[in-house]
């Protein structure tokens, strides 16, 4: 009998999170647990062996140096549930997943989204640093109100959404990485695409192609995923702000090999944005969504301030974007774009101080911030008809 939900988790060389990360899982859910683990060494057998007396869990280990898309496309490959979620190895879900993916199912929903531009509940691993407030984050759970309402949500319109806010991350895009996603439009983007992961960042490239999929998404405002945070991974490093250097000197980029044509208009360097806005473009031509152009005016705005040590390669993209287009619509979009940067950077610091989480402290796992989370929110309630 195929399961309600697979929690599945690609992971690479942070294996002192993902035990814990299992064993949480495990213990707070019924779900399917797929692990495709492509660090160079496998799980040691002291801390495998316990976890895989449970029979929910199929753990796979692969030290083949593969690109992070593979190793996507091969843990989807494993699963077997109804509703599929991806998480990294340092995160974790949130309470009441599995009573959402069970609601879902009933009311033929497709795709559930939690957060979209501010995380209601993530973690901070102890280790983590901050450029600014030091070890002010580790070991912490941060947690913002919500109100459990479901919203719906139009997939394409948050295509263009994202799309117009280029490095801005997912957005309210419905998503396989964290968020709740049915195996039927899984299914349907593989038929039409030939596979759901792409670009080099696979969670915004399966999102634009779960979204042009999906029938029927919707927006629950609880925390049924917790976004983690170690310092070995790109949250950790953008709160040290260690996430820029050479793109191909990255061993994330490498794995790629000689196969990966960069996109000219995305300046070429290691940034998240950069990144991001990469993925994004190609999962757009693979699907021939023309009508979801991306600003890239806007992109450049916040680059340059952003990375001025990078400005070079930016200008180099600037002018070609702009020898297709013209100066007077890339003045016009990076005067809009800077103005909008700067209007979310205020949110971004009315959030932080003037409307500040919820924080608890001395938490050493993922496990101890799912227990101390559970506690704190109410159990999710479904809507009524």
């Amino acid at each position: 009998m195929r399961p309600l939900l697979s929690i599945v988790i690609p992971s690479s060389n942070r294996q002192h999170y993902l035990a814990s990360v299992i064993e949480t899982l495990l213990r707070v859910t019924q779900a399917e647990v797929i692990v495709r683990d492509n660090s160079d060494q496998p799980l040691s057998e002291a801390a495998l062996a316990p976890l895989q007396m449970n029979s929910r869990l199929t753990y796979a280990h692969d030290a083949t140096k593969i690109s992070v898309v593979d190793n996507f496309e091969r843990a989807l490959a494993m699963a077997s549930g109804e509703y599929l979620m991806f998480i990294g190895d340092d995160d974790c879900v949130g309470p009441c997943v599995e009573e959402i993916a069970a609601w879902a199912k009933v009311n033929d929903i497709d795709a559930i989204v939690s957060y979209t531009d501010r995380f209601i509940a993530n973690y901070f691993w102890p280790g983590v640093r901050s450029k600014y407030f030091a070890d002010g984050y580790a070991g912490k759970l941060f947690i913002s109100p919500s109100s459990g309402r479901v919203e719906n949500l139009d997939a394409m319109s948050t295509i263009v959404s994202a799309a117009n806010r280029p490095g801005g991350g997912l957005r309210n895009m419905p998503r396989a990485y964290h968020g709740l996603i049915s195996r039927r439009v899984v299914d349907r983007v593989i038929e039409k695409n030939g596979h759901l992961f792409g670009g080099v960042s696979p969670d915004i490239y399966s999102a634009v192609m779960l979204s042009a999929e999906a029938r029927r998404a919707v927006r629950i405002d609880y925390p049924f995923v917790i976004p983690g945070a170690s310092a070995q991974s790109t949250a950790g490093e953008g709160a040290a702000r260690q996430d820029q250097d050479d793109l191909r000197a990255r061993d994330h980029i490498k794995r790629f090999g000689p196969r990966l044509i960069w996109e000219d208009r995305v300046p070429e360097f290691y940034s998240p944005e950069n990144v991001w806005t990469y993925s994004l473009q190609r999962a757009l031509s693979d699907r021939q969504l023309v009508g979801c152009p991306v600003n890239y005016p806007r992109l450049y705005a916040k680059l340059y301030f952003q990375y001025p040590a990078r400005r070079d390669a930016i200008k180099q993209s600037a002018n070609l974007w702009i020898s297709q287009n013209g100066y007077l619509r890339f003045g016009l979009g990076a005067l809009r774009g800077a103005y909008a940067e700067l209007l979310l950077q205020f949110r971004r610091v009315w959030f932080r101080f003037g409307t500040p989480p919820t924080e608890i402290a001395g938490l050493e796992t993922v496990g101890a911030a799912y227990d101390a989370l559970s506690k704190a929110v109410p159990v999710w309630q479904p809507p009524k008809p």
